[in-house]
């Protein structure tokens, strides 16, 4: 019984390092963030053949990455947000499929050195007979190496 208890507690102590290093790391990436210009993504939907079962945070430097999980949504008068690849990188998030009508709207981008932060908000409506992955995804400008990046996803 005593190594069982040992061993919980060691394991809770890991994790709660693992969140004061996250948190410590976005305190530093927010100190010198500048608000940046973006483009939300409209008009494309989640492929059905990705999984939906949690929440994903998202990066894409490539067409065919990005292809993979988004498709583009033929509505009247309305074309997908056109991506330049090679001066734009995406930052998506994507919420767990649910029953109730969700709005993820981006509110705002900033960066610093190798750091982005990505901040959203999530409002959710009544229950449905219909079932949907939410999600919000902006383009930015490639000023470095997207894969380089700590990208760090706020939930307002």
């Amino acid at each position: 019984m005593k190594k069982l208890t040992l061993i919980l507690s060691l394991i809770v102590v890991a994790l709660l390092c693992c969140q004061c290093a996250t948190s410590s790391q976005y305190r530093q990436a927010k100190k010198g963030a500048k608000p940046v210009t973006f483009q939300t993504l409209e008009n494309y939907y989640v492929r059905n053949d990705v999984k939906h079962d949690q929440l994903q945070r998202l990066i894409f430097d490539n067409q065919e990455d990005f292809d993979a999980v988004f498709g583009p949504a033929a509505l009247m008068g309305g074309l997908p947000t056109d991506i330049n690849w090679k001066r734009q990188f995406v930052v998506a998030v994507l919420l767990p499929e649910t029953n109730r009508p969700t709005m993820v709207t981006p509110l705002e981008v900033k960066q610093s050195p190798g750091n982005v932060i990505f901040y959203y908000q999530v409002n959710r409506g009544r229950k449905t007979s219909y079932k949907l992955v939410p999600f919000a995804a902006v383009a930015l400008d490639r000023s470095v190496d997207p894969q380089q990046l700590q990208v760090f996803f706020i939930e307002k």
